[in-house]
């Protein structure tokens, strides 16, 4: 038997809890009450930033924006995933309003890691396999290059284990992004879903591109780029400004640019209908000349490579034969047209490698650096050459000598090892890509294969004249693609069976 009097009262403390609870979880502040105490705690955070420090503001608001987006990543990961990649487009456009005061390149580290966390959250709840979908050469030869970068620790030509861990942490990175792709493509429709937020993102950076030639650039852009001479001498070439648009530097910009190009025309070349046809037709005007303005010679040369994968696929087609010959019409006009301006002049000298300059600077400090390549088969170490070789091992006789191509990069710091296992990735790559589109029966999917692949061999062409692979966003891209190599073909229709009983 119950007596009220000698029931135990619930204490102040729980009397709050559950008040909080019920204004918060159950109202979520829809009330009186609650739009009464968001408006205090408005007043103490103005009180606050007023009395105390301006800073202390955007230190609030940092706080409550990194708090939300780690909820996001942690409890949805394919929004936490999108987020991320929408996040690391306008970052730096961001810090460039800020003074390239923000940790930007930390704060897409974190969010990668708590989305990749997430994860781990949810299969250990469910109770799924944690490697699930894992077991595919793409997966296995990069674990097999994440195993060559441990043993690097021992190299004994690097100074530093700060600069391994850097680089190390960056690869993890990409190993992240990959795996959540992984995981978020769980249906044919999570696939178009990128694919559509990663076109739109494109599509808003070649818009601003385009504002950035059209009206010139905004007064903190101007004061971003002149602060630093040597950056003002990189951005402005003949007389023109390159375009960076939101994006990190002109060559990003550009190599960003030219995949989308390569993806969007080859997309368009397959068995879609007339309405995207005429949506990705949109897409595609901004992105070309987003493309042209930002002034990247490895760009221009991306395209034309990327869309020779696609003709060589499929050869047999008439549809094929006729975008080959148009395409080489547009290409010798824009090579020889009457027509003149920075712009064309600069598409124009890719092509016309004797009268470029830096191109035959490069190739005279790839042969001045052979020898050493080759005497050192495990490379100087990570993180030993360029401006990260000033940083973590100024000593090192790689410290400043400029990387300028992304196999150049690999074959200096990893050596001619590292370089055999890198174009080994690739050739994995390429061969599960090419062996799944001929695998597939759905003409669909047969068409994002193709674009798949066109993308793909573009970035790594563009690898040779630039370090193009691994820099954000166009990191999230690349590696999204390789787990589409890999999960397009389990959504594959399979092909109706036909019956074979026959009457005797």
């Amino acid at each position: 038997m119950n007596y009220p009097s000698l029931q135990k009262k619930p204490g102040i403390f729980q009397m709050l809890g559950r008040l909080v609870k019920q204004q918060i979880a159950d109202r979520r502040l829809h009330s009186v009450m609650g739009y009464t105490l968001l408006a205090l705690v408005a007043t103490v955070i103005a009180f606050a930033v007023a009395v105390i420090d301006e800073r202390l503001g955007i230190v609030i608001i940092a706080g409550l924006l990194g708090g939300t987006a780690a909820f996001v990543c942690l409890f949805n990961t394919k929004l936490g995933f999108y987020l991320t990649i929408t996040v690391s487009f306008f970052m730096f456009f961001v810090n460039r309003m800020m003074h390239d005061a923000l940790p930007v390149g930390a704060a897409i580290d974190v969010m990668i890691l708590f989305t990749f966390i997430g994860i781990y959250f949810r299969k250990t709840m469910l109770k799924e396999k944690y490697w699930q979908h894992s077991r595919n050469p793409i997966t296995a030869v990069y674990f097999l290059t994440l195993a060559y970068l441990l043993v690097q620790v021992f190299n004994p030509s690097m100074d530093s284990v700060a600069g391994w861990v850097f680089a190390i942490r960056k690869f993890i990175n990409f190993l992240m992004i990959f795996y959540i792709a992984l995981h978020i493509f769980d249906s044919y429709d999570s696939i178009k879903e990128f694919i559509k937020l990663w076109l739109g993102l494109c599509f808003v950076a070649g818009v601003y591109g385009c504002f950035q030639e059209w009206h010139g650039l905004l007064g903190f852009e101007e004061r971003w780029v002149n602060y630093d001479p040597l950056r003002y001498k990189l951005y402005f070439q003949a007389s023109h400004m390159r375009k960076f648009s939101i994006l990190s530097d002109p060559t990003a910009f550009g190599i960003l640019m030219a995949d989308a190009v390569i993806f969007i025309l080859v997309l368009m070349m397959g068995n879609i209908t007339r309405k995207m046809r005429n949506t990705l037709l949109v897409l595609l005007v901004p992105i070309v000349l987003g493309m042209a303005y930002s002034g990247t010679r490895t760009a221009n040369a991306m395209l034309p490579a990327g869309l020779i994968i696609f003709v060589l696929m499929t050869i047999t087609s008439k549809k094929t034969l006729a975008f080959t010959i148009a395409g080489v019409v547009v290409f010798i006009v824009v090579l020889f047209g009457p027509f003149h301006n920075p712009t064309i002049q600069r598409v124009r000298s890719t092509f016309m490698l004797s009268e470029d300059g830096s191109y035959n600077e490069r190739d005279i400090n790839r042969q001045s650096i052979q020898p050493y390549m080759l005497r050192h088969p495990i490379g100087g170490g990570p993180s030993t050459s360029g401006i990260m070789g000033l940083r973590y091992n100024p000593h090192h006789v790689l410290a400043g000598f400029p990387p300028d191509s992304g196999y150049l990069h690999t074959a200096m710091e990893l050596g001619w090892v590292g370089l055999a296992l890198t174009c080994f990735t690739y050739f994995i790559v390429m061969w599960t890509g090419i062996r799944n589109y001929y695998r597939s029966r759905s003409p669909e999917i047969k068409a994002v294969y193709l674009a798949v692949l066109a993308a793909l061999y573009g970035f790594m062409i563009a690898n040779y004249a630039q370090v193009a692979i691994g820099q954000v966003p166009g990191c999230f891209f690349f590696f999204a693609m390789l787990a589409m190599l890999v999960k397009l073909i389990t959504f594959d229709k399979p092909e109706p069976q036909k019956n074979n009983n026959s009457s005797v």
